[in-house]
């Protein structure tokens, strides 16, 4: 009788974890086609705002865009030669 247990046992310990799942194989896909479909959208997304910002430009007048380029590149200058924070600053090595 133990015989029989100890077999029926371990039946199912064989069915249970080494047969396929099936249910992640489909749930792997699925993950797969959410990404797909999220990368798309993030590209239709910003291909609509390149369309929209060279529209915007496009409306500008000649001196207004002049104007706009010269303001973006003192504004990239101001923040890449900014000082560091006040408690950073306290904390560096006097010389």
């Amino acid at each position: 009788m133990t015989n029989l247990i100890v077999r029926a046992l371990l039946f199912a310990f064989f069915i249970f974890f080494f047969l396929p799942n099936n249910g992640q194989a489909q749930s792997r896909k699925r993950l797969r086609e959410l990404d797909n479909k999220e990368a798309q959208r993030n590209a239709e997304e910003e291909a609509s705002n390149d369309a929209a910002k060279k529209r915007h430009l496009d409306i500008q007048s000649k001196s207004t865009r002049k104007e706009m380029r010269r303001l973006k590149k003192m504004s990239e200058r101001h923040n890449t030669n900014r000082r560091a924070p006040i408690w950073k600053r306290s904390k560096r090595r006097k010389r």
